[in-house]
């Protein structure tokens, strides 16, 4: 189990595959093809982040937390922690959308995320970072921004929601977010002994 855990954003280019295949093969249903899409996104978008060429632990110590920290060993983030954070977000998010077709803000939290990465990935960590690119950028601007621009322009229809609607979806993710990478759970993950970064997901290709 350990070993599955600290391979965790390797396994994410498998599951990619299959919702990949699902999405082309499993249904006709243009909202839950864009949903797996985006599923497979974000597991490509894992990948990228923690595999190849990794380096976004570094990155969030820095930009999300403020820290100066180069001591990987040091940051209360790990494999565990990471795979929770990261799976569970994607589980909550945009699982959640697939299965509960009916509630309708779930839809609509999970294609407005996909902005919000394009907006961190595209402005925010670069600015920060005074960069070209960060982990996580290519999944981001030409993965989840498409998806998201095809959703709102061909798929979306206004008159499913309400003004609380829009609330709830906002309010959702945000929720999602602080349960997934700011709770006491994702900390005390982050602090167990055996999950430790490697060189190359903690600070990315030389």
């Amino acid at each position: 189990m350990r070993k599955l855990i600290n391979n965790w954003h390797y396994i994410s280019v498998y599951f990619a595959g299959v919702s990949a295949l699902v999405a082309i093969l499993g249904t006709d249903n243009i909202t839950q093809k864009l949903l797996l899409a985006a599923i497979t996104m974000m597991f490509l978008h894992f990948f990228e982040e923690f595999g190849f060429p990794g380096g976004f632990p570094l990155m969030g110590m820095k930009v999300m937390m403020g820290s100066n920290e180069m001591d990987s060993s040091k940051w209360d983030c790990n494999n565990l922690s990471s795979m929770f954070g990261n799976w569970g977000f994607l589980f909550l998010l945009y699982f959640m959308a697939l299965i509960l077709p009916n509630v309708f803000f779930l839809t609509l939290s999970a294609m407005m995320f996909l902005f919000a990465e394009v907006f961190m990935h595209l402005f925010l960590f670069n600015v920060k970072l005074k960069s070209f690119y960060n982990p996580g950028f290519m999944t981001a601007i030409f993965g989840m921004g498409p998806i998201g621009i095809y959703y709102f322009t061909n798929v979306f229809d206004s008159s499913l929601y309400l003004w609380y609607d829009y609330v709830l979806a906002v309010g959702w993710f945000v929720a999602v977010f602080l349960f997934c990478f700011r709770s006491k759970i994702y900390w005390g993950l982050g602090k167990k002994e055996g999950y430790a970064l490697t060189d190359q997901t903690a600070y990315g290709m030389k």
